[in-house]
């Protein structure tokens, strides 16, 4: 379905992401998982202490970004570079803190980041917001999950940032 609602072999003849750094910000990535192949370019835990192994969400934004096997992601020639700032709870949605995003972020913007993805969202963080900025101010796109909540919902943050892409 989301396939052919992004119309990517269309948007496939035009642009498939080659010579492009996506960093997702997210749980970390299966780095064995089959649809990488190549695509990976390198990785990043800001939960340095966490040991535990990627969990499903991020390995697959990640494949939605840059799959190349199995199907094709958004950007299947692009280079993912995966930062891994959540990890999960006993119970409910994967936790991080501002921190690790943003050792996160400076790191995708360090190694060349021209596009970040945070399919993440929550409360406003000021300090998430200028570090966002200043990534945006040396040309690096921020994407960033908006919610699920529909029009009527609360802003949802990192999304709700002027700088940010917001998507849902």
């Amino acid at each position: 379905y989301a396939i052919d609602k992004l119309r990517l072999g269309e948007a496939h003849k035009l642009a498939r992401g080659k010579r492009v750094k996506v960093a997702v910000i997210d749980t970390g990535v299966d780095t064995a998982h089959p649809a990488f192949s190549g695509a990976l370019h390198d990785t990043f835990n800001a939960l340095s202490a966490s040991k535990d192994s990627p969990e499903a969400h991020g390995t697959s934004i990640a494949g939605i970004v840059g799959a190349r096997a199995g199907f094709a992601g958004v950007a299947p020639d692009a280079q993912v570079l995966s930062a891994r700032a959540f990890t999960s709870a006993a119970s409910g949605p994967a936790q991080s803190h501002t921190l690790a995003v943003l050792k996160s972020l400076d790191w995708a913007v360090s190694r060349g980041a021209r596009v970040v993805n945070m399919s993440f969202a929550g409360p406003e963080d000021p300090l998430l917001g200028r570090a966002i900025a200043a990534a945006v101010k040396q040309g690096v796109v921020v994407v960033a999950a908006a919610g699920n909540g529909g029009p009527d919902a609360k802003p949802a943050y990192p999304a709700a940032f002027a700088d940010v892409i917001a998507v849902s």
